[in-house]
């Protein structure tokens, strides 16, 4: 996780995952809107209080960098100990007094071991999950801690995992030293591409006297000839070669093919998590009309599942716990949704806005809705331009029976005037 091309990965997915955020709807039909408002309003605040987006982005860093992350429930006047924490955490208006929940910690992973799980009978819930942690000397409840595992592993290897899953990191680990060992060879074999070579006499002039019938080379010799060329290789200095006995060549390693073989071991990085190039390393596609749309859009489908799968989960809990924290029950109306990372541009929202108007026109001249339907299914549409207009009210007329004086002569229209 000390490495760059290990933890701009892990930053990138948990950054991006939490980057629009959640909203918050109400899934029913509430007669009084302004309280619905109200409350949701509420929500959003206790969620800030508590800093759910930076805890949630906080434990995918850490699920992604160590396998699974932790984030532990405080609760106002449970004391830190084991008498406190070791009582399951229930998220109904009985185990949770209003205005109890304190505070929200991510627990590091090194900090936390099992305590106790079942190993016996795979067909109980509890098979290999554990029932409470030690966080450093504390025993505290599975359900104080919300754990999530990105990448699980089968349950007969948990425990070497610390019952969580493969890291980001390992599985990135074999390409990311491929890609140093590549890197490192390409800068070698550019610094070192060309050798120059000394044609000489070695026999001659290098040659040591030893008295022996096959004479040595003189090894300072030739190391003082070398020192003599280099300390003049620059394109000021000038060689002195021995016109009968020396001869000086250069020989050049090819260096095509090199940055392709580079930026292929580094695009291999970014195939493990699924991060487009241009993201991970800004590295822009070439080519006429080259474009990274497609990419990206993968990219965001990957993340919504990553969030329905994963951030959820842990989202639902809390999203019950704070309204436990507020008023001591829980609206099964409330509700939320991630907010999609592909955004259409101001000039796609407009043709798209233009469309659904033409095709309402043309639908209340036919008959197949009144005007009022037509303004109910554009206040209800949560891509809709004028979704804040106040739709949902009767129209500017007065005429709250859902025809128009614009359209008397639809069949829609006439159907109910007759009805009145």
């Amino acid at each position: 996780m000390l490495r760059a091309e290990f933890r701009k990965p892990v930053e990138i997915i948990a950054r991006e995952a939490t980057r629009a955020w959640i909203r918050f709807r109400c899934n029913g039909t509430q007669a009084d809107a302004v309280q619905t408002a109200a409350r949701l309003r509420a929500v959003e605040v206790e969620f800030l209080r508590l800093h759910v987006r930076d805890v949630v982005r906080r434990q995918i860093v850490h699920g992604l960098g160590f396998g699974v992350g932790h984030i532990w429930v405080g609760l106002r006047g449970v004391p830190l100990n084991d008498a406190g924490q070791a009582v399951p955490l229930r998220p109904t208006p009985h185990g949770m007094a209003r205005g109890q929940l304190e505070r929200l910690v991510n627990i590091d992973p090194i900090w936390t071991t099992p305590n106790s799980y079942n190993a016996d009978n795979p067909l109980r819930a509890d098979y290999y999950r554990p029932a409470d942690w030690w966080v450093q000397g504390v025993l505290v409840n599975s359900s104080r801690l919300l754990s999530v595992v990105p990448f699980e592993v089968p349950d007969i290897l948990k425990p070497a995992f610390n019952f969580g899953g493969l890291a980001l990191p390992q599985m990135l680990e074999t390409y990311v030293h491929n890609f140093l060992r590549t890197r490192q060879s390409v800068s070698d074999m550019v610094s070192n591409f060309a050798t120059k070579i000394l044609k000489t006499d070695m026999s001659g002039t290098m040659q040591s006297d030893t008295g022996t019938q096959y004479a040595e080379i003189d090894a300072q010799s030739v190391t003082a000839r070398v020192a003599a060329m280099n300390a003049w290789q620059s394109n000021n200095g000038t060689f002195v070669l021995d016109r009968e006995s020396e001869d000086f060549d250069i020989k050049s390693a090819p260096l095509s093919g090199l940055a392709e073989l580079q930026a292929q071991s580094q695009e291999f990085m970014a195939g493990i998590p699924g991060i487009p190039l241009v993201k991970l390393f800004g590295i822009q596609p070439q080519g006429l009309n080259a474009s990274s749309q497609g990419e990206i859009r993968v990219f965001y489908d990957e993340i919504a599942a990553f969030q329905e799968a994963h951030m959820a989960p842990v989202l639902r809990v809390l999203f019950h716990l704070v309204q436990l924290n507020l008023w001591g029950s829980i609206d099964p109306d409330l509700d939320f949704e991630f907010v999609p990372l592909w955004q259409m541009s101001e000039q796609e929202a407009a043709v798209v806005e233009k469309t659904k108007t033409d095709m309402d026109t043309a639908n209340i001249q036919s008959g197949k809705i009144t005007p009022h339907e037509a303004r109910a299914r554009e206040a209800a549409d949560a891509h809709s331009l004028y979704r804040t207009a106040g739709l949902a009210r009767p129209m500017p007329d007065g005429n709250a029976g859902g025809t128009d004086k614009g359209f008397v002569n639809t069949p829609q229209a006439k159907r109910a005037e007759q009805h009145e």
